[in-house]
């Protein structure tokens, strides 16, 4: 199975994604964690995340080919971030999975994880970019009929859970 999952920083992808892994016995391919190993020691990535900026469609894409021909089953975490991504991303996809959640909540977890870049103002920006670029894509996913919306408010076992009633009533109506 290949699963992308998407939402707003701060909305649990990254636990939500490990857990469903380990259930469906996935890869975990997280493109943010993967170009920070790479900006390690390269200097354009590097300064790219370092002002917040998103690393050209090519490089990403090109990153993105790479990570997944090794698996055959995988969630991709953090790819596509806009609709031009997603459009040119030819993998077969066999579920989206969107974790929407409250901007009040999204706030209040990205200042209790006191990173030095979850600044109010950094928050509010990330959000608004998700708005505008990562939010339309969710009608280009419903459009294929592979996009499952979970609340992704309540607690980490709370999400969980009703994302596997989710992927339950997907498969179910997949056969």
């Amino acid at each position: 199975m290949k699963i992308i999952i998407l939402g707003p920083t701060g909305t649990g992808k990254g636990t939500q994604a490990k857990l469903i892994a380990k259930l469906l016995k996935l890869k975990h391919i997280e493109i943010g964690k993967e170009f920070r190993k790479i900006a390690k020691h390269d200097k354009y990535i590097k300064e790219l995340i370092g002002k917040g900026k998103l690393v050209p469609d090519n490089i990403t894409l090109k990153l993105v080919k790479n990570l997944i021909k090794k698996h055959k089953n995988f969630i991709l975490d953090g790819f596509p971030r806009d609709l031009k991504q997603a459009k040119s991303f030819k993998e077969k996809i066999d579920l989206v999975l969107y974790l929407k959640t409250s901007k009040k909540n999204l706030v209040k977890r990205l200042l209790l994880r006191k990173r030095f870049d979850d600044t109010k103002k950094n928050i509010e920006e990330r959000y608004e970019i998700f708005l505008k670029r990562t939010l339309p894509i969710m009608g280009y996913y419903k459009k294929k009929g592979i996009l499952i919306t979970v609340n992704g408010d309540p607690g980490v076992k709370e999400v969980s859970k009703n994302i596997k009633k989710a992927l339950m009533r997907f498969s179910k109506f997949d056969n």
